[in-house]
Parts: structure tokens; sequence; C-alpha cells
């Protein structure tokens, strides 16, 4: 008995420890890394459930990078949190299909009819960072989320 479980025990951590612990992506990746300013431009961002829509249209520094189909930046419903996410939604993987964002925390897919739940997120040592899940619809993968990190008062980098 114990010929068995040793080798199923070693079977076990094998297995456990080839988990790949980085971020799921759920569309194709594209680099992000834009500033959002709170005491700036974007001041609409302090008012909970707020949102802005930014893409290449919306560019302020030649470094700036907006994902695969644009940034989707909202505030949390207290209005203390930002979360980012990619603006495509994931079950169309299209970067002209592009998820509209709603004052009630959700987004909607034009297309396929996906609601994603935007409002909640976590916060940890790295930055925020938000859930984007699904609602409802045939999409079975969240939005894909893009990592909040505070610079100074007022002021986030996104990034992924």
């Amino acid at each position: 008995m114990k010929k068995i479980i040793v080798p199923l025990v070693v079977l076990l951590i094998v297995a456990l420890s080839c988990v790949d612990e980085s971020s799921h992506l759920t569309v194709p990746f594209a680099p992000v890394s834009f500033i959002v300013d709170l005491n700036g431009p974007d001041y609409l961002l302090k008012s909970p459930l707020s949102f802005l829509a930014f893409t290449e249209k919306e560019r302020r520094r030649d470094a700036d990078r907006f994902g695969f189909a644009g940034l989707l930046v909202v505030s949390d419903a207290t209005g203390n949190a930002i979360f980012a996410y990619d603006l495509c939604c994931p079950h169309e993987d299209s970067r002209g299909v592009k998820v509209i964002p709603g004052n009630e925390g959700k987004a909607v897919c034009p297309s396929c009819g996906s609601v994603f739940v935007i409002m909640f997120g976590l916060a940890d040592n790295n930055g925020m960072r938000g859930f984007g899940s699904v609602d409802s619809g045939p999409a079975t993968e969240p939005l894909q989320s893009y990592r909040v990190v505070p610079l100074q008062s007022g002021r986030y980098r996104i990034e992924n």
C-alpha cells in the first residue's frame, strides 16, 4: 500500500507545481501603457460607476498603448478604486467588436449580447485588477483586465 501512495503523492505534487499562475489572457495580447489622471482630463472617473474609453484617438504620449481593442477604465461603486479592461469582447476576439459600458456597472457586447460586470475587482500590493466577470450571454471568459498601479495623488498607470 505504501508503495502505491508515495508515487501518487509525488505525481500530485508535480502536477500541481505545473499550474500556470500568470494572468489568463482572454483576448490576443497587445501592449498596454497609459496614464490616467483623475485631477486632470480623467476627472469623471472620480464619480462612482463612471467610465471612460480610450483608443488610439485618445493618445496623449508617444508611449501610450491601448491593448487589443482599446481601454475601458471604470470606477467602482464607491468611487475609491478604478479598474481597466480591454474593450474587446472575449467571445468575439475582434478589434472591431467593442463592449459598450453602462452606468449600472456592466458592459454589453453589441454583437453576441454578452453582459460583463465591470464594477468589482481586487487590490493588492501590485495595484488593482478588475474581475470583468460574465453576467449573461454566450461568453465563457471574463473581459481581459489590466493592472492599475497608483502613482501619485490621483494618477494611475494602466499596464499589462
